[in-house]
């Protein structure tokens, strides 16, 4: 049997002399470095003479030889495969069925090594519960007892203000976790980070020159190609776009600067473009890039190091979508929001689902995230329908952002009944 060729490292850490632990699709430090990770190509080796029938009816079944191993089973030559015609067999790349066959009975007294013991939880290859295409679908509010008649508008603004505000004074938001630009941000977050930073600390003999800034970086932002990569590179670019491009509208829309206001109306349009398109993405994302990872560990790790991998993994595929939702939710009910405001009324295209469990935002490690994950339901709901978990759940069980969200719905009173009732509950309880 040819021997298997061993995985070279990487170009990047190659030619910058850097340890590369030649993990596949990429190497961690060019994922850390949000760097394309490119593997020399092997030599091709040059392939045996297809088998006849003849040749393929001889062969023993596999029953006859009774002290081969399962190693020695599934490691299969691909040279061959592709000599006997297979080669056009499509493999799902994330079907445990064919990333991991049941194994072939192993007498006792020849067991398997403990490194080759280990098999993926059943949640670790299959489609994380909140990359499901379910979750991704618009849903509208229901109109009825549940809903408010009377929105207040200028509360759910100044909230959205604070929000936003918090970015810059405390590094992180309601919609920008904490950990979504750990690795560096991209430069167009970089420029709204920058514009947002000195117009939250403006003077009165500023004011406009910072509002001229964030006029010419939302124009040249939106001359700018979409995102060509894809995984969660692409998603994070798609994101990171329309993060930015939010907060130059924001600022110009509600700052009261009649040429400002102006400006964003026209860039309300491309902004709800770039919405639906990374919701696009999102829809299609399954994570397999990070779950390849998760998937195929070093064979020295221990358990607990595959486990933390696996937590911690499974932590970032979540950070990163649950950052999408809160984005979209925020920008369509702005924007819904000031042009009911100025022309009274909009269309509202409706809202993806959102995870409304308290303490997962907030969650400071993958241990803690997982921790809560396990403990109790997420909570993944339907984010323009709150009456059921309304009356299922008590308000200290629901996120900060989602309550906030929920009263520009339900509307204050309703909101604040909910609240002042959970809390007799617990008290008598």
């Amino acid at each position: 049997m040819p021997a298997t060729a061993r995985q070279k490292a990487c170009l990047g850490c190659a030619s910058s002399k850097r340890r590369c632990d030649k993990g596949l699709p990429e190497c961690q430090r060019c994922v850390d470095r949000d760097v394309d990770c490119v593997y020399p190509q092997h030599k091709r080796r040059r392939r045996d003479a297809p088998l006849t029938n003849t040749q393929l009816e001889n062969r023993l079944p596999l029953s006859s030889y009774p002290n081969a191993s399962a190693a020695d089973v599934v490691s299969i030559d691909a040279g061959r495969l592709e000599g006997m015609g297979t080669g056009s067999i499509d493999f799902p790349l994330f079907d445990e069925t064919y990333l991991f066959p049941q194994a072939l009975p192993v007498p006792i007294s020849n067991p398997l090594p403990q490194a080759d013991a280990w098999e993926p939880r059943p949640s670790s290859i299959s489609r994380p519960w909140f990359l499901r295409e379910e979750s991704w679908t618009m849903q509208h509010s229901s109109p009825g007892p549940g809903c408010s008649a009377d929105i207040e508008y200028e509360p759910y603004v100044e909230a959205v203000k604070e929000m936003v505000h918090s970015w810059v004074q405390n590094g992180h938001n309601s919609f920008i976790h904490r950990r979504l630009y750990r690795n560096g941000m991209p430069s167009c977050i970089q420029d709204a980070f920058t514009t947002l930073a000195a117009y939250v600390n403006r003077t009165s003999a500023i004011k406009n020159a910072i509002l001229q800034i964030a006029e010419d970086r939302a124009m040249a932002l939106t001359c700018q190609l979409a995102p060509v990569t894809s995984g969660t590179k692409g998603l994070r670019a798609h994101l990171a776009r329309v993060q930015a491009l939010f907060v130059y509208v924001f600022i110009q829309l509600f700052d009261g600067s009649v040429p400002s206001r102006a400006s964003a109306e026209r860039q309300i349009p491309i902004l709800r473009l770039w919405v639906t398109e990374m919701l696009d993405v999102a829809r299609q994302y399954q994570g397999a890039d990070l779950t390849l990872k998760m998937l195929r560990p070093p064979l020295a790790a221990s358990d607990f190091d595959r486990e933390y991998d696996i937590s911690m993994a499974s932590w970032d595929l979540w950070v990163l979508s649950e950052s999408v939702r809160r984005t979209h939710i925020i920008i369509d009910t702005v924007l819904n929001t000031y042009q009911t405001m100025t022309q009274g009324q909009s269309e509202c295209t409706g809202g993806v689902m959102i995870t409304a469990r308290c303490g997962l935002w907030d969650a400071e490690s993958a241990a803690i995230w997982s921790e809560r994950c396990d403990r109790d339901s997420p909570l993944l709901v339907p984010s323009m329908q709150p009456g059921n978990c309304i009356s299922q759940h008590a308000a200290d069980e629901i996120d900060d952002f989602v309550k906030m969200f929920w009263t520009f719905i339900v509307g204050t009173d309703k909101m604040k009944s909910w609240v002042d009732n959970s809390s007799r509950k617990k008290i008598a309880g």
